[in-house]
């Protein structure tokens, strides 16, 4: 159960960077590329920071709310979904996530799956986009390292 409550907050948080939106920036190029760094600040919580490129230059705080991961049957992946802020310099971006875990047998697991943009403020008003992220979670070392990519527009 712990290795799954590490796995869900890095995947939010590489989903929420992915859908960060790239017209914000005034480029013409509407790809997004986004890095995270996380760990676990709660069972359902994650804290950390993120880094944006492409479309949209930006860096700051991202967290993860109501990280949840449910596992399938007998296997040994789950299902996960969050909620996911990133606030830097020129606005927040607001996203919500889902995927899948696993091994959430092994205390270095993978979280995968889609990221869809919910809205943002600042420069980020009126965002829209999607992403797909991939996480790698230690649950040892309570470190989670992501990444997404996507498109935005707004």
């Amino acid at each position: 159960m712990r290795a799954i409550r590490f796995l869900v907050p890095l995947a939010a948080t590489a989903a929420a960077i992915a859908l960060v939106p790239l017209a914000a920036t005034g480029g013409t190029d509407d790809r997004l590329f986004i890095g995270i760094s996380l760990h676990f600040t709660g069972p359902t919580t994650t804290a950390g920071t993120f880094v944006m490129s492409g479309e949209v230059e930006d860096s700051g705080a991202s967290s993860v709310e109501h990280l949840s991961v449910v596992p399938i049957g007998n296997s040994d992946m789950a299902r996960l979904s969050g909620d996911q802020a990133y606030v830097g310099e020129k606005g927040t971006i607001f996203t919500h996530f889902e995927g899948h875990a696993f091994p959430l047998t092994s205390p270095h697991q993978v979280g995968k799956g889609s990221i869809d943009i919910l809205g943002g403020t600042g420069a980020y008003a009126g965002i829209d986009g999607n992403a797909t992220f991939l996480i790698v979670v230690d649950v040892t070392t309570n470190q989670l390292i992501g990444t997404a990519s996507g498109n935005v527009a707004g």
